[in-house]
């Protein structure tokens, strides 16, 4: 863990949320959803500029853990009251748990503004022009996990400042979904990171612990979240069909692109990935596999 690196970050996201509140209450004209849309797009161009200034796009990978909370909370802040403040403390209670445990994985394998993610520098090298590197740069790299990210928080959004109904056992399954994503997320993040310490295994493929039984068991847990997530709208009786369209696109965000990035290298780089990968499923942990 890089110190002094880790902490213009904190300053730079500290920077960020004031500058977020400052602009919910600039755009207060408008609906709620309108209004936080604004202010995200807002916040991912302020890290954006951080990223060019460093030249490192690594300064984004906070963003994915830190900004949801305060995107679900500003509205509150700013004296809108939740319909059901029960349901609030359950959901909050759930996405600051995810968060924490996010970002704590984050600030302890961060390597500092030397190392940036080996996915951003593959994606701005395959472009020649600067242009074409900058455009990479801020909508594959910035822009479009914002969006995401965004379309995957409705859900909440709505259950929480746009439903007539009080909490209910739908609430409690919903909280429930949530602590276990982020607790197979904890297991699998330990393991790994116990892996990665023994310099032994350099090379080799994580094959223990919930690795046995899933290539990512991470991501696993990280679409268990947002799954949840779209419970919380069930449990508000809010059933537009944009509560859903968020986990479809983090689905075809993790499932299908990230896990292809990894899977990829690992090909590349892991000899013993090949036999892995053919009896292991790529997100689902299948409990009945069996060890030969």
């Amino acid at each position: 863990m890089a110190v002094k690196d880790l902490m213009i970050v904190c300053i730079g996201y500290l920077l960020v949320i004031s500058l977020m509140y400052f602009f919910y209450g600039i755009f207060q004209h408008l609906s709620i959803l309108e209004n936080l849309f604004v202010v995200d797009v807002l916040a991912t161009i302020f890290i954006f500029c951080c990223s060019l200034i460093w030249k490192n796009s690594s300064w984004y990978d906070a963003y994915w853990s830190v900004i949801p909370p305060v995107i679900l909370l500003l509205p509150f802040i700013y004296g809108i009251a939740p319909d059901s403040s029960e349901r609030m403390w359950l959901l909050i209670t759930g996405v600051m748990f995810w968060a924490a445990r996010l970002t704590y994985n984050w600030a302890r394998n961060w390597e500092g503004f030397s190392h940036e993610d080996w996915r951003y520098i593959r994606m701005k090298g395959s472009q020649t022009s600067p242009l074409a590197k900058f455009l990479i740069d801020f909508t594959s790299i910035h822009l479009i996990p914002t969006l995401c990210v965004y379309l995957a928080l409705i859900p909440a959004i709505n259950a929480l400042y746009f439903s007539d109904t009080q909490l209910n056992s739908l609430d409690f399954f919903a909280f429930g979904i949530l602590i276990c994503a982020v607790i197979i997320q904890i297991v699998s993040d330990q393991q790994m990171y116990n892996f990665r310490q023994n310099l032994l295994n350099k090379g080799k493929t994580m094959q223990s612990g919930l690795w046995f039984y899933s290539r990512h068991p991470n991501y696993f847990g990280e679409l268990l979240f947002w799954f949840g997530l779209a419970i919380f709208s069930l449990a508000s009786y809010n059933f537009s069909v944009v509560n859903y369209i968020g986990f479809v696109v983090m689905y075809l965000l993790i499932a299908i692109g990230s896990v292809k990035l990894m899977d990829d290298r690992s090909l590349r780089t892991r000899p013993d990935f090949v036999a892995y990968a053919k009896n292991t499923p790529k997100i689902w942990i299948n409990l009945f596999k069996k060890r030969f």
